[in-house]
């Protein structure tokens, strides 16, 4: 039986843990899988991860780490790269020998997969590999930068304020369906067709019906990332420039899945990455028709619209461990 283990991965200002999904009999020398959560980098927790993840690292034995991290704005591009770099050192070390390092397969959904980008931009050595659910990769790229709407309305500075003044904290949010937890899965990994989701916490939303999230659709509009981050992002357009060749050579074998319906993370912020970096190096699989985020809730062996493209993307991120 797999089980979840939470563990303290480092100290920066505040206690920042990750929960470990392993079991006993993994070898040590497998690949271990980091996770960062969605939110936009300004909400979400450890615990948003999709069933259809967690599957499949359970069923390569390999352990699945996710941490918290210190959110935007008040951690700003440096602390973000502090969390990624000392979770990134984490799973390195994890549950091996003294001497030896595991592979790392870094991925995230939505926000969480900048995270990912941070570490291969920054950190040796590379990871062995990239995976993003329908992820932001850049902060440079136009719709970041175009006063995009992806709230539908204007969302007022007052009722900001008060996150942006807050002070700084990881992810912490109610439970409820996109909550994973090990009793959606039977002891083998299968989804558990008994479970029954927990009754979602009553929320107690602020006079003015705001919270935290929204600040990634304030700082969206605002056109406002690039200011926070910008120093730790340097984008993908030097991968076209003659002399880069090196550089793009190291970069890590990256497999994206993107729905082409999704408002929050346009489909063309993963196309322009693959652009830059080349086919050879990104595989794009594009779920149609989908929304941001349309698998949280998903298992693997769902036969729900787009779970063939999460099927295929994984498909291909097997290939790239097989071929190591």
């Amino acid at each position: 039986m797999v089980q979840k283990i939470t563990q303290e991965y480092a100290n920066h200002g505040l206690s920042l843990k990750c929960d470990i999904y392993t079991h006993d009999d993994y070898p040590k020398t497998n690949p271990v899988f980091l996770y960062f959560h969605p939110g936009g980098l300004v909400d979400g927790n450890r615990d948003v991860i999709a069933p259809w993840l967690v599957q499949v690292c359970i069923q390569r034995k390999w352990p699945l780490i996710s941490p918290s991290y210190r959110l935007l704005p008040q951690a700003g591009g440096q602390g973000l790269l502090e969390d990624a770099t000392a979770a990134y050192e984490f799973a390195q070390n994890w549950d091996t020998p003294t001497s030896s390092k595991r592979s790392v397969i870094v991925g995230g959904a939505s926000g969480g997969y900048f995270m990912a980008t941070l570490i291969a931009h920054h950190c040796q050595p590379k990871p062995f590999a990239l995976f993003s659910i329908q992820g932001i990769n850049t902060f440079h790229h136009p719709f970041f930068n175009s006063s995009i709407q992806t709230a539908g309305e204007d969302i007022p500075h007052a009722s900001m304020e008060k996150y942006i003044a807050g002070p700084i904290q990881v992810g912490e949010m109610p439970t409820d369906e996109s909550t994973f937890v090990l009793d959606k899965l039977t002891p083998d990994g299968a989804k558990d067709p008994s479970f029954t989701p927990p009754v979602p916490a009553t929320t107690t939303s602020s006079d003015d019906n705001s919270y935290r999230g929204m600040l990634y659709d304030y700082y969206t509009f605002n056109n406002s990332f690039l200011d926070i981050v910008g120093s730790v992002d340097p984008g993908y357009q030097w991968a076209k420039l003659p002399d880069s060749k090196n550089r793009v050579a190291q970069w890590p074998k990256t497999v994206i899945f993107h729905g082409n319906k999704d408002p929050d993370v346009e489909l063309n912020v993963s196309e322009d990455m693959r652009d830059c970096l080349g086919e050879d190096k990104v595989m794009l699989i594009v779920a149609d028709g989908q929304p941001h985020l349309y698998e949280l809730e998903k298992f693997i062996e769902d036969d729900a619209p787009g779970m063939d493209a999460v099927r295929e993307a994984v498909a291909r991120l097997d290939e790239i461990v097989a071929s190591a």
